[in-house]
């Protein structure tokens, strides 16, 4: 489903978008050097990540480690709750998991209602595609163990939107049982930034220049090709996987990406409701806007939704 191509974006919608292009990332992302500066600046800080405090109000957070990473579940309180979600942060694999992310997933969690599971990965240099795959898969698989394949939805933003397939595919690969649905939020699923497309796109893009997302996907690659699926999913294989729910905006250079898995997965005969918005930038679903409201309220949706017949 695409929305008016001339419909214009709220006035949130607006003041978030200039809040975003003034934040300095597109400046950063023009060449490699300025990725390797961030990486750099932000490995001098060191910090240990944890949610905000604030969550405990209305929600019990946990935490337990699995294969050396931070997993945090995030449970409502006074409620019973028969979905988990995992969700993967967006961030390029080389920033971590902010505010808004952890907002996010407290806030889908009381409205599913689900458990909520947020696993830390490491960021580039340290996570690479070869390690990170397999136990995001394992952490998938242990959720599913725990919730059953019916119960559990796979959600990511951006780069956790890559990863988030990226497993669902190693899961399948190793004959282990499938989420419920995967929900992809703006996601970025081939590192190589060859779609001729882009070059049309960036220039209304407020985030990202492929120069520097380029380097970002080198060096997540490491040891791997580009076009591994591991790495940039959108070149694997989408039989077997469960129905998949996604979100892009025409403003974003991820939207080539995104149109592409829609087509190969109804070629694939993998139920697919993707949803493109209009003039809207990265991540626009998250947004506190008009545009972001609907967008979440197709998530809570899809997450409560049963596991068709014949996928159980």
């Amino acid at each position: 489903m695409t929305t008016d191509p001339h419909a214009k974006p709220s006035w949130r919608t607006r003041a978030v978008t200039a809040l975003l292009r003034a934040g300095g990332q597109r400046k950063l992302l023009a060449t490699p050097e300025g990725v390797h500066a961030e990486i750099a600046k932000r490995d001098r800080r060191d910090t240990e990540v944890r949610p905000p405090a604030s969550l405990r109000k209305r929600a019990t957070v946990t935490r337990e480690d699995l294969d050396g990473w931070p997993v945090y579940r995030i449970t409502p309180n006074d409620v019973t709750t028969d979905v988990a979600v995992v969700f993967l942060h967006g961030g390029g694999f080389f920033r971590e998991i902010v505010g808004a992310h952890w907002k996010f997933a407290a806030r889908l969690a009381a409205a599913v209602p689900a458990e909520c599971v947020v696993p830390i990965y490491p960021l580039v240099p340290h996570g690479r595609a070869a390690e990170m795959v397999p136990t995001t898969a394992a952490i998938l698989a242990r959720t599913i163990e725990r919730r059953g394949t019916g119960s559990t939805v796979v959600m990511g933003n951006s780069a956790g939107g890559g990863l988030a397939l990226a497993a669902a595919q190693a899961l399948r690969d190793r004959g282990g049982p499938q989420p419920s649905r995967l929900v992809l939020i703006s996601p970025w699923l081939d590192m190589t930034m060859s779609d001729p497309a882009q070059a049309e796109i960036e220039p209304t893009d407020p985030l990202h220049l492929r120069p520097g997302l380029v380097e970002i996907g080198r060096r997540y690659a490491d040891r791997l090709a580009p076009e591994d699926p591991r790495v940039s999913p959108l070149f694997g294989r989408l039989e077997g996987l469960p129905p998949i729910t996604a979100f892009a905006g025409t403003r974003e250079i991820f939207v080539t990406d995104t149109r592409t898995l829609a087509r190969r997965a109804a070629e694939a005969h993998v139920p697919i409701d993707y949803h493109e918005a209009a003039n809207l930038p990265h991540n626009y679903a998250l947004f506190p806007a008009p545009e972001g409201r609907a967008a979440r309220e197709i998530m809570v949706d899809a997450c409560r939704a049963p596991l068709p017949a014949g996928q159980r």
